[in-house]
């Protein structure tokens, strides 16, 4: 694959925001603008995994046209048109960095697993005041079938 085509396959295995209906399917229920707010932190969990597996599978020279064409492909797709929640690009941007960063910390430093990883990410959705804490286990089922960390590596194994 070309740099360009790792970076399309990358789009194409990230789910989508995910949207109402989608959190009512596993008991979460939630106002538009909170599914918003959730749908961001699902985004920034799965590029925390997409940008891993590109450092991990791509060679160096590559991977800073992927995660640029990546990340243009999201502002486009998803950011312009108001599926992940408020604010700029670039406030997206330094929040994302900050997540990418917790979850490096917890992985490489403290050894937390995929599904730690996840359970974290539902402690912070909560915190937020986005679900109850009885939604908790209904919201880390939902994250650990939308993150996919595994299918990113499985998928750049097979690029450039």
């Amino acid at each position: 694959m070309t740099p360009v085509e790792a970076t399309a396959a990358l789009f194409k295995a990230m789910p989508l925001p995910i949207m109402v209906p989608q959190l009512n399917d596993y008991g979460v229920e939630a106002s538009e603008s909170t599914t918003r707010k959730i749908a961001r932190e699902i985004i920034s969990l799965n590029l925390y995994w997409v940008l891993a597996a590109v450092d991990a599978h791509i060679p160096t020279k590559y991977r800073a046209t992927i995660k640029e064409q990546l990340f243009e492909l999201i502002q486009k797709a998803w950011w312009e048109s108001g599926q992940l929640g408020q604010g700029t690009w670039g406030e997206y941007q330094l929040e994302l960095n900050e997540r990418r960063e917790h979850y490096a910390h917890l992985a490489d430093q403290e050894g937390i697993s995929h599904i730690g990883i996840c359970a974290e990410t539902a402690g912070l959705i909560e915190d937020q005041g986005l679900v109850s804490s009885e939604d908790r286990p209904k919201l880390l089922v939902l994250l650990i079938d939308y993150a996919p960390a595994s299918e990113y590596g499985r998928l750049l194994d097979e690029a450039l």
